[in-house]
């Protein structure tokens, strides 16, 4: 059936604080957006922030009545609004990641038996669930599952390998094993099914319980990535049946596995198979075509990437409170200090992601140093900053380099502290700067200029591995290299190897470069430390800044755009192709950046040695 041009497409995102809605055509034009303020207008819950909070125990988590409270109140909102539900042809989208959400043995007759007469929540809750709740991805409740998990198999690094990431607090894996181990192990094994909150709010809108999405399934700690299936033994620490850790036989894993695997179901696999259609509930509640099609919901940074015409060895870069980098790559180069996840709708291609705690903050404490010492009336003014970081000069023209963590920082794994250093060439050696001499003065202007280049740096050396060109990917043959290339491998040579979180880098990854970069956040309006930030990674193929808060739901809509389309092979299956020639390219600013690439080449080499010497 051939889409016309009232055809709309819904991409949802259900964040940690608000239920968004966002319907466009599918030539992506928008058409409206709607949301639910979890703390505004659901507060009967007993939340702040989305969340109930138990700080003696670190728990953290949500209501799950609550969500399914929010989308009746979302739709209603679209039908006091007059909303054209008929017209919607498909839909797909995002939810906060790592989250679970348990089913009872009950949800699937409930699912069977719904009816527009009630409300949503007042037939599933609480007998469609065995847990009332579900972590949230704040929680850090979970430290002596950590530990299991990664000494199964042979540590963070091993894990990393496996899953893409080391252990964390709020994946999946350990949030499971805490509930089956010492939470309430009689609910664990009364749950029938357990759903991220993605594939929890896909169910929702099919009226059945759906698989767990691929990509999104990455963030559970216990995804074999490379070899797509769960793997035995982490299901075996999930579940709490490793026979190392747990003292229990071979027959008892064996057992115990096979119930977690029955639990979690088989994962929708990566692509746009569609998963089910809407509901009769919203069919005759609200008024939705039966044709309307659901598509795999995602994790909320995998559809972010989907919401704008990232391809291999593209970068995202938001800029918030936090820094966070985003990377579509077809290399899978994992670490224990970042994520990597299958990409949601390209086979045989991943998304690296950064994660950052000093970003925003950490610029404002020098902004407002700075304001103080000029005597600028508005404390909050960038304006003084953006003219020192304008004409600032690569490493302060003097092998200088400054870290400024005012938090204590996820990569590297560091305490808060601010640090200062120099280069010294002819001694070929790095030094702190103290202030105890005239030798070593810094004035404050020169750390304007350092905080933004050592945090683009850290994001430029740490992408490196992800970056590394398939062509070359897996040698280290200097004969293979341009010119240029081998130039810098021999000026990076005086800083002995190069690392980054006890990993030495490649010489491919040291060379590698971003083909495009795309800004999003609150700072990418500052166009003078976007533009610091593009010198220092030198992209390929343009520097590109646009507003994207509403990144998640568009990812969805896009995404359910395409995969509807595909179904009547009208477009490239090439999601990345097919993007960037639908995208509406005039809300995206294309701007300039010095070719400056080379200089910042010692920047690497500064910031590797560093590193070595930060608090941990």
């Amino acid at each position: 059936m051939t889409l016309d041009n009232n055809d709309l497409f819904l991409g949802f995102d259900l964040s940690t604080q608000q239920l968004k809605v966002i319907a466009s055509y599918s030539n992506l034009k928008n058409h409206s957006t709607y949301r639910v303020d979890f703390d505004s207008e659901l507060s009967h819950y007993g939340i702040k922030k989305g969340v109930i909070s138990i700080e003696k125990t670190g728990e953290i988590y949500a209501p799950v009545e609550m969500w399914i409270e929010a989308l009746d109140l979302v739709f209603n909102k679209m039908k006091l609004d007059n909303f054209p539900f008929g017209n919607v042809k498909g839909m797909s989208g995002s939810c906060q990641q790592h989250g679970s959400v348990y089913w009872s043995s009950d949800a699937p007759n409930i699912f069977k038996n719904l009816t527009s007469d009630k409300p949503l929540k007042d037939q599933l809750c609480p007998n469609a669930f065995t847990f009332q709740t579900s972590p949230n991805w704040q929680d850090h409740s979970t430290g002596p599952e950590l530990t299991a998990f990664e000494d199964s198999v042979g540590g963070c690094h091993e894990l990393a390998k496996i899953t893409g990431s080391r252990a964390h607090y709020r994946f999946t894996g350990p949030q499971i094993r805490k509930l089956a181990t010492r939470k309430d192990p009689v609910k664990y094994h009364q749950t029938y099914r357990i759903s991220l909150i993605s594939s929890f709010l896909a169910s929702l809108l099919c009226g059945e319980i759906a698989k767990i999405d691929e990509a999104d399934g990455c963030g559970m700690n216990l995804y074999d990535i490379q070899n797509s299936e769960y793997h035995p033994d982490l299901l075996a620490v999930c579940a709490g049946v490793h026979p190392k850790i747990d003292n229990v036989s071979e027959d008892e894993k064996l057992k115990g596995v096979e119930e977690l695997l029955n639990k979690l179901g088989p994962v929708e696999p990566i692509g746009s198979k569609k998963i089910g259609q809407i509901s009769n509930y919203f069919i005759s509640k609200y008024g939705f075509n039966k044709d309307c099609e659901i598509f795999p919901f995602t994790g909320d940074n995998l559809a972010t990437i989907l919401a704008l015409p990232l391809a291999t060895n593209d970068i995202l870069i938001s800029m918030g409170t936090s820094t966070t980098v985003l990377l579509v790559t077809n290399q899978y180069k994992p670490s224990e200090n970042y994520h990597i996840f299958k990409h949601p709708t390209i086979e045989n291609h991943y998304m690296g992601m950064l994660c950052y705690c000093n970003g925003s903050l950490a610029r404002e404490k020098i902004r407002d140093l700075v304001n103080d010492k000029f005597n600028i009336e508005d404390s909050k003014s960038w304006d003084k900053f953006n003219e020192l970081l304008d004409i600032g000069k690569p490493l302060n023209n003097n092998e200088e380099l400054g870290i400024y963590f005012p938090l204590g920082e996820i990569i590297p794994n560091a305490a808060p502290q601010t640090r200062r250093y120099r280069f010294n060439i002819e001694k070929n050696i790095l030094e702190e700067l103290t202030g105890d001499s005239n030798n070593d003065s810094w004035e404050i202007e020169k750390d304007a200029n350092s905080i933004v280049e050592s945090q683009a740096l850290s994001c430029r050396l740490r992408a490196g591995p992800m970056l590394a060109s398939t062509a070359k990917s897996d040698t280290e043959d200097e004969s293979e290299f341009n010119e240029n290339e081998k130039k810098i491998l021999k000026q990076l040579s005086k800083f002995g190897s190069i690392e980054s979180d006890g990993t030495i880098q490649s010489k491919q990854a040291l060379i590698s470069r971003p083909n495009k970069i795309f800004y999003v956040g609150g700072a990418s309006k500052n166009l003078s430390i976007i533009k610091k930030f593009a010198n220092v990674f030198g992209a390929l193929k343009g520097n590109y800044k646009i507003d994207l808060s509403d990144a998640c739901a568009l990812g969805g809509s896009f995404k359910a755009t395409w995969s509807r389309l595909l179904e009547d092979k009208e477009i490239d299956k090439d999601y990345g192709n097919w993007l960037f020639n639908t995208f509406n390219w005039d809300e995206v600013e294309n701007f300039e950046a010095k070719n400056e690439w080379n200089d910042y080449v010692d920047g690497v080499g500064i910031l590797s040695l560093a590193e070595k010497t930060l608090t941990k």
